[in-house]
């Protein structure tokens, strides 16, 4: 996904940094572009040495604003409460949502150098859930969710030309979900409902406009409406969804 959106940028005539904590894939990434397009930024965003690297790369690249900032970096995670281990919980809520604040103080100033700065979060409609079974990837994208909620206020209250934006597309067609933790006997998670070149086009519609938030398309559109307007309803719906799945996985594991 960060590629598709690095190639959509690219094509809108933005400067584009790349980054990633696989040194080997962003190299392959990298190598899409010409050199003049992008800058390559080998690190953790979750980890406490990117901003340094951030900033390095940034003075050799001679870059001293930055006009957008996308934060989507994320990984999923599967397992009942019951099953969870704490180190897979830890590495999800880090990477999820504590990689939105590093993130966040490492831009700021270069944002505010620009006249039209925008921060956007590629979040998840399952912020609005307590889906059995996906509760630490629910609780790491609220809580990222609300980080920048409590943020953008900040800035308000500050007068910083910085908007938040929140994309929140359903599951894209990348292998998210084939690298997914699973914990326990969960089924791991399958819903692609995009390939990640129409989420790079849906995130270029949203800072192209003055919207706050976004969810392409109607499904996940009439989804975020149930889940914000009838909760108790969403949450019937969810655990009627789990009753099944537990009834389809023993079926398979008898």
């Amino acid at each position: 996904m960060g590629l598709a959106i690095a190639k959509a940028l690219v094509a809108k005539g933005y400067l584009v940094l790349l980054n990633g904590r696989d040194a080997k894939r962003l190299k392959a990434a990298a190598a899409h572009f010409g050199k003049a397009e992008v800058v390559a930024v080998v690190g953790d965003v979750a980890g406490v040495a990117f901003a340094k690297n951030l900033e390095k790369a940034l003075k050799a690249a001679k870059i001293t604003r930055l006009d957008l900032v996308v934060h989507n970096a994320g990984i999923n995670h599967m397992g009942h409460i019951r099953e969870t281990k704490p180190a897979n919980a830890a590495e999800t809520l880090r990477v999820n949502a504590l990689s939105v604040i590093h993130l966040a103080q490492a831009t700021r100033a270069l944002l505010e150098n620009s006249a039209a700065p925008r921060f956007v979060l590629v979040s998840s409609l399952m912020q609005y859930f307590a889906m059995p079974a996906r509760s630490v990837y629910a609780a790491s994208k609220a809580a990222a969710e609300l980080f920048v909620g409590a943020w953008e206020l900040e800035l308000k209250a500050e007068k910083s030309p910085i908007r938040i934006q929140i994309l929140r597309p359903a599951g894209i067609e990348t292998r998210f979900h084939a690298n997914t933790v699973t914990d326990g006997n969960s089924p791991r998670s399958d819903v692609s409902r995009m390939p990640p070149e129409k989420v790079a086009a849906e995130l270029l519609k949203l800072i192209e406009s003055t919207r706050r938030e976004h969810a392409p398309g109607f499904m996940n559109r009439t989804v975020a409406f149930v889940a914000r307007h009838f909760p108790s309803l969403a949450r019937h719906l969810m655990l009627k969804r789990h009753l099944k799945h537990q009834k389809v996985n023993t079926k398979i594991n008898p």
